[in-house]
């Protein structure tokens, strides 16, 4: 049973509070910090009282010392501190692709499910070449065409 969601490149929250209801503990980490607020706000919308929302790089989030908390008393945990064996990550990087820097703590970190979506499906294949052989199989992929008679398409 999966019980721990980590959603890196968070943006507004889509991922993190579409999924929540699957998880006890759900963290969304996002650079921009316009973006963590308004994840924080459809939060508060939509009664969704298990997400946490933190203004950091993706590429320091399983380093980061500030702790997810789902409110102001709460003591709260590190993204680190989360059970690997139940922890399911979602990757939503920019065009360019995961760095190395990220995709190295990810490895390390070990997570027991990876889910990458993509807007570019060159990147995201190489990205998917070091995660598989860094121990994960790739189940499947879908693109969907967002954006049609464009060359952009999402996987």
């Amino acid at each position: 049973e999966m019980t721990h969601l980590i959603d890196c490149y968070c943006g507004s929250g889509l991922f993190c509070l579409s999924s929540a209801k699957y998880f006890k503990l759900c963290a969304g980490i996002e650079i921009n910090e316009k973006a963590i607020e308004e994840a924080t706000a459809n939060a508060e919308l939509n009664s969704v009282n298990n997400c946490a929302f933190v203004a950091a790089s993706a590429e320091a989030i399983f380093e980061s010392k500030n702790k997810v908390k789902l409110s102001r008393d709460d003591d709260g945990v590190l993204v680190d501190d989360f059970p690997r064996e139940s922890t399911v990550v979602i990757v939503d990087p920019p065009r360019k692709g995961c760095s190395e820097e990220f995709l190295d703590q990810l490895y390390k970190y070990s997570p027991q499910r990876v889910v990458y979506m993509s807007c570019d499906p060159a990147t995201q294949a190489r990205d998917a070449k070091g995660i598989v052989a860094n121990g994960y199989e790739l189940v499947s992929t879908q693109p969907f065409d967002l954006f049609p008679q464009t060359r952009h398409i999402e996987c």
